[in-house]
């Protein structure tokens, strides 16, 4: 049964738990991924978009913050895990339940599947130090793929969940996808307003606390949407 954005109900049960977001196999196989958040989950096979070639540039982007503070911008894969894991050891307990819908556990795990190449395309904000501060997935879904961004604590606020969410979107023009969506709470202020700054028609569906943002993209230039800084 396929899961679809226009209907939270297939897709989670109320309320919603990232721990019954669909999750894609390597080599078509159903899978079992940790339970972020307790209680059930599902598995599915892969989705044909997960082959999809993007036709971004990959070549990482500087970023500017008003004080001076230079960070890049750059694709981020299987890699990056241990530094990812660490920023997630960063973030509060507040933020990665925005994220992730609910209490975190077994993170680490998790983000073998986010950092996948197979799965999506996921980009990285990395500080002058090396240190990860941001990250971002995009994450096939048949037709449509899902925006999901989490930017540590001590870096909120300065414009990089738009940068990332960009560039996220540049990805998905560039493989040809025109609908993206992002799951989060009602009370995600920060995301809500990222989202109304992509430039793109938006649609909000409310269920009790959860809100699913989707944005038709319009066709253009991937790259020149890429370069466009957060602010």
């Amino acid at each position: 049964m396929k899961a679809s954005r226009t209907r939270p109900e297939r897709l989670w049960h109320r309320p919603f738990r990232r721990s019954d977001r669909r999750c894609a196999a390597p080599e078509g196989q159903a899978t079992r991924l940790p339970a972020l958040t307790g209680g059930p989950y599902r598995t599915v096979r892969p989705h044909p978009p997960a082959t999809r070639a993007v036709r971004t540039p990959e070549a990482p982007s500087r970023l500017s913050l008003p004080d001076g503070t230079g960070l890049l911008l750059r694709p981020a894969g299987p890699a990056d895990r241990a530094a990812a894991l660490a920023m997630h050891g960063r973030c509060s307990p507040a933020s990665l339940r925005q994220r992730y819908h609910g209490p975190v556990r077994d993170a680490g795990r998790y983000l073998d599947h986010l950092l996948d190449p197979r799965h999506g395309h996921s980009f990285a904000v990395a500080a002058p130090d090396g240190r990860l501060v941001a990250l971002g997935h995009l994450m096939w879904d048949d037709g449509e793929a899902e925006l999901a961004v989490l930017v540590e604590d001590a870096w909120q606020r300065h414009g990089l969940g738009l940068a990332l969410l960009r560039r996220l979107s540049a990805a998905a023009r560039s493989a040809d996808v025109r609908t993206v969506y992002a799951v989060t709470h009602g009370t995600n202020t920060g995301l809500i307003a990222a989202m109304r700054r992509l430039d793109a028609p938006l649609d909000f569906l409310a269920e009790d606390g959860t809100l699913v943002i989707t944005a038709t993209l319009a066709a253009g230039d991937p790259a020149d949407c890429a370069r466009r800084p957060g602010r």
